[in-house]
């Protein structure tokens, strides 16, 4: 568990450290905080570094497991729909989960406590809700793991739920 604490600490601190907006324009908000639902459940903080350029972090539930996602993120308009955009980018990520309650009935069962670490892409679209401070976006992130489970994971589709600020 203390892996977990220090892990999420450290994806925390690199938001911060990377999210700096000293450098650029930054959109009609920087930082946004929502909950994320769909083959995981859990929450998500995303700020802009730039007009386009984003940074988030998630950390959800999946399996009985906990994940944390560093991603970084373009976005782009979409013209033809006012409040609409696009976004594309990618990142790591790193879970850990208990031997008997994070297994689905396909999957190998465990012998031991495990933890993955991997890459991850992820492509959405993201719109601004009636011109207010409410974000909805769906995404798809497809990940790979080069620790434990080693194996593509293509099924992470979700919605996401913020709050502009």
């Amino acid at each position: 568990m203390n892996k977990s604490l220090l892990f999420a600490g450290l994806l925390v601190a690199g938001l911060f450290f990377f999210a700096s907006d000293a450098e650029a324009q930054l959109k009609a908000y920087n930082t946004s905080i929502g909950i994320r639902g769909g083959t995981s459940v859990g929450g998500s903080v995303k700020r802009f570094i730039s007009d386009h350029d984003a940074v988030e972090l998630m950390v959800y539930t999946r399996w009985k497991g906990w994940v944390g996602n560093l991603l970084y993120e373009h976005h782009m308009d979409i013209r033809e729909f006012e409040g609409l955009e696009w976004y594309v980018g990618g990142g790591g990520h790193y879970g850990v989960w208990k031997v008997g309650k994070s297994e689905p009935p396909w999957v190998y069962k465990a012998t031991e406590d495990y933890a993955a670490f991997g890459i991850d892409a992820i492509v959405g679209l993201d719109y601004n809700i009636n011109r207010t401070s409410w974000f909805i976006s769906l995404d798809w992130k497809p990940s790979y793991n080069f620790q434990d489970f080693t194996d593509l994971w293509w099924d992470e589709i979700a919605f996401t739920l913020r709050y502009a600020f």
